[in-house]
This record gives C-alpha cells, structure tokens and sequence, in this order.
C-alpha cells in the first residue's frame, strides 16, 4: 500500500471530487439530447425512434460549453495541485483551502453558466479559479527555483 503525505492525501481527496464533477457531464449532456430529441447521429435518431439530428442546439451546446470549460480549468488545477503538494511547495492546509477555493468557483460557475446568469458572475467564478491555478503554479516555480 502506498502511502501518502497528508498534503498529498487532501489533493487526491479534491482532485477525485473534481473528477466525478467532470464524469457527470457527460451524462448530464446525454440526458438533456434525450429529453430534448436533438441528437448528433442518425443511429441515435433511429434508436429512440424520434427526434432530429442537429449539431447547434442553444441548450444542449450551452452544456456542453460549460464541460469544456470545466476540462480547460479542472485539469490543469489536478496538475497543478498535485505537484503543490509533492513538492512540499504547501502544507496539507494550504492544499485544502485552496482546493476549496478552487472547487467553490468552478462549481458556481457550473451553476451561473447552466443558470444562464448575466454577467458578471460567470467570469469572476472563471477569473477565482483561474488565480488558484496561477498561484498554485507560481508557488511551485518559487518553491522550486
């Protein structure tokens, strides 16, 4: 059994949190197709024995745009967090609050963009999460250098 830092242990623990946030889109994204009869191949028109084959869907594409948003944020922070944490660049609390910080905005912008909220809360979420990665990365550069 390996075992690890307490540092690395809080950056597992989110980065799995923020996994399954990712693997639930996918699903999210299927079901709305589905419900809405608006699918992608003719297999899938056939199957369900209706709907119609459309790729610009507004709601089904505002999905997906918020779980390509959440790929391009939510990868680099698991990078990011993990090597913070294995290169002592923080301690366990700091790799916590962070991750919470982090996990926080990512999931209000998930919440504002599906909510079709007016700006400016979609990108002051965006713009917190994106101070995490830029400062988690950072305090590994300085850490390290």
């Amino acid at each position: 059994m390996i075992t690890l830092t307490s540092e690395l242990t809080a950056a597992a623990w989110w980065s799995t949190l923020l996994l399954l946030k990712l693997a639930t889109f996918p699903a999210i994204i299927g079901l709305t197709r589905v419900g809405r009869g608006i699918f992608v191949s003719l297999e899938d028109v056939k199957y369900f024995g209706s709907g119609e084959l459309k790729v610009d869907d507004a709601v089904v594409e505002r999905r997906r745009r918020a779980h390509l948003n959440d790929i391009e944020n939510i990868l680099p922070f698991i990078g990011l967090i993990t090597i913070f944490a294995a290169t002592g660049a923080g301690d366990a609390g700091c790799v916590n609050l962070i991750s919470k910080v982090f996990t926080g905005a990512r999931v209000i912008h998930t919440l504002v963009y599906l909510g079709e909220v007016s700006q400016p809360a979609r990108g002051i979420a965006w713009a917190i999460g994106m101070m995490c990665n830029m400062y988690i990365g950072v305090k590994v550069l300085l850490h390290l250098y």
